[in-house]
Order: structure tokens, then sequence, then C-alpha cells
């Protein structure tokens, strides 16, 4: 086999439900010559044996105990062959010709770091919804994360900025800070304005896991990045207070809920009692 254009790298995390898929959508890329990478980051036994089914269509299997997503992804990319690197999360997909397309846009462009598009974010069943990442340079990514986590980049740039932070106290945002590393001498995060990757939300996707802790991994980001930030303090305390205004607004809307009312009326009397009986 010629040395591929562009590596595929799966971390697979006991996602033998979508695997099948997943392997499917990457096989039918065109025009570009790829190999995929699936990295199996500590799966349990049942979730192994699903992945051994398809490894007439893997061409390098790499296991590791559990290390999460940024870990498994740094494997992939340190035994990557291709030139470039698309990051593929094993529970979502690419249409077939996402490859060609965003491998066009970033060689005719050295300012180009990243590459991503519209997306769909659905449950696969009766919810779905368009997105449009922002994409832009290292000011739009102060923030908020402007590209999905699954995206394509040069393997050159990801060595350049050390690969993805492994820190646990960062696993779910791990590709907005990566982001902002590749970002932060230059370049932009480009968006493809077509329709090409499907996201799916799920219970045990990374997303809903992280969302208790989401506040954690933020203030993890701004103290790694300090110095950025001190240099953009007016606009952090604009995002701040932004966010607060956002939170005060969610709360008063929750408790005008008529649900909310119900149940405080109901609770009152069982509250008494128990004042009572202290």
């Amino acid at each position: 086999m010629n040395r591929p254009e562009l590596s595929i790298v799966i971390p697979y995390f006991n996602s033998g439900s979508f695997i099948e898929r997943t392997l499917k959508f990457a096989r039918q890329q065109i025009n570009v010559d790829f190999e995929i990478i699936v990295v199996d980051d500590g799966s349990d036994k049942r979730n192994k044996e699903i992945l051994s089914n398809y490894l007439d269509q893997i061409d390098l299997l790499l296991t590791q105990e559990n290390k999460g997503q940024g870990a498994a992804r740094n494997t992939g990319i340190a035994k990557a062959k291709g030139e470039f690197i698309l990051n593929w999360d094993a529970d979502d997909y690419f249409e077939s010709d996402f490859c060609k397309k965003a491998i066009q846009v970033i060689k005719n462009d050295n300012n180009i770091k990243l590459v991503t598009s519209i997306g769909s974010r659905t449950d696969g069943k009766k919810y779905s919804e368009s997105l449009i990442p922002a994409g832009g340079t290292l000011n739009d990514f102060l923030f908020d994360n402007q590209a999905f986590g699954s995206a394509l980049f040069r393997k050159s740039d990801w060595r350049t900025v050390d690969g993805y932070d492994e820190a646990q106290e960062l696993r779910g945002f791990e590709d907005w800070e990566f982001y902002i590393r590749l970002l932060k001498e230059g370049g932009i995060a480009y968006v493809l304005h077509e329709c090409l990757f499907t996201y799916f939300r799920h219970s045990e996707s990374t997303t809903s896991k992280i969302k208790d802790t989401r506040y954690n991994k933020r203030l993890y980001i701004y103290k790694k990045h300090q110095e950025l930030y001190k240099s953009n303090f007016s606009s952090l305390m604009e995002d701040t207070f932004k966010r607060l205004e956002g939170e005060r607004k969610s709360r008063s809307k929750i408790i005008g809920a008529i649900d909310y009312r119900v149940g405080r009326f109901i609770l009152k009397p069982i509250r008494l009692i128990k004042r009572v009986l202290r």
C-alpha cells in the first residue's frame, strides 16, 4: 500500500452499537487515498468482541487501557502515515465527499489550520437540527468551540502544538482546547457550507456525560491559557456576566413553569409537617 494522503482516526470506547455504520461511511470516502486507524480505549469484553468482527475494514487497530478520547486520538495520530488527519468519533459519520472537499480546501491555503462543515445533530429517531459552526480565528474560539470535534487538520500542526491535552479534568473539552493552540499562532478554522457531517446525541455521548462539569473544564482552559485571557480581560468579563445572566434567566423560567409551581404547592404541607416533627 502506498503512503496514504489521509489518516482517519477513530477512538473506540464501548461503541459497538455504532462501529459498523462508522466504518461503512469511512470506507465510502471518495477521491482520496486513506487509511483507517481504530484505537480501542479500554472497551469491555462485549464491545471488543463486536469490534473484532470488523478487523478486515480496519488498517490498523491499536489497543490501550482507558485513558480518554484525547489520549486515544494522540495514540492513533502518532501512528498515522497520512499528511492529513481526520478525527472521526465512533458514533458520528461524514458524507462520502467530505474528505475530498476538505483536503482540497486545506491544500490550497496554508493559512487554514482546520476544516469542518455544517452538520446535523440527531438522536437517530425523531429529533434533528442543523448546526452551523462559525469557524474563524483564535478570537472566535476564545470563549466557545466553533468547530466540531470530528474535523480535519495537518499532522504536522498536531505535532507542532504537542497534540491533545490528555488531562482527565479536561475530558470532553479537549477539542476546544486543542483548537485554541492550533490557532494561537495564526490561521483560521474553515467551514464547508454544506451539511456533510452527522452528530449523534445520546445518553452515552461525551457531551451528555460532561454537562454537570462543563464549568470546571472551562476554568481549566482559562487557567492553562491565562496569559491569553489576561490580554482579553474585558471580553472575558463580558462573556462571564453574559453566562451568569443566561443562567439567571434559565432559573427564572424553571421557577415560573407550572410544573415547578404545582410541585412546590404539593410539597409545602410535607415540609411544614417535617418542621413540626423536628
